[in-house]
């Protein structure tokens, strides 16, 4: 269940992401050559998608030291570095269309995630509350009074 907290957290995230993104854009040098280890850009939307979850645990958990072991592990998953990924990052928020399409697929990614843990949690609910109904009607069952098969021959 996703709850409007999570979401307002996320979706804050991700304006603070996407402002950031637009103000270094307007701030940075226009001219940033192309880095000779550039993260492909596929992947650097999923690590968008990433380091966004590593965002909303650290504010859903401020007090909580595993983000920073989480990016940690997210950089080791994609075989790079935070410097690779902070280069390369400059780099895509040069062209701020180009970013904001990123983002936008970012942002996709991460509500079609949503969405398909949504679709599990109500598979799983909707199976217990089978389950439930079962187990009531096996109760309900097993506290009837038997019936004697004899009961025709005793009227």
């Amino acid at each position: 269940m996703t709850t409007s907290y999570s979401k307002t957290i996320l979706f804050r995230g991700i304006f603070f992401s996407l402002l950031l993104t637009i103000i270094t854009a307007c701030v940075g040098p226009e001219d940033i050559p192309e880095p000779k280890n550039l993260i492909a850009e596929d992947q650097y939307v999923d690590l968008l998608v990433e380091i966004q979850y590593i965002i909303t645990y650290r504010n859903a958990y401020p007090d909580s030291v595993n983000a920073d072991s989480l990016a940690d592990l997210v950089y080791d998953k994609y075989g790079i570095t935070e410097d690779q990924f902070m280069v390369s990052h400059e780099y895509y928020q040069k062209n701020v269309n180009e970013q904001i399409e990123r983002i936008d697929d970012a942002i996709r990614k991460i509500r079609e995630e949503e969405q398909y843990i949504q679709n599990r949690i109500d598979s799983v609910r909707k199976i217990n509350a089978r389950k439930d109904s079962i187990s009531k009607v096996d109760t309900t069952l097993q506290n009837q009074p038997e019936i004697s098969p004899n009961l025709d021959q005793q009227n």
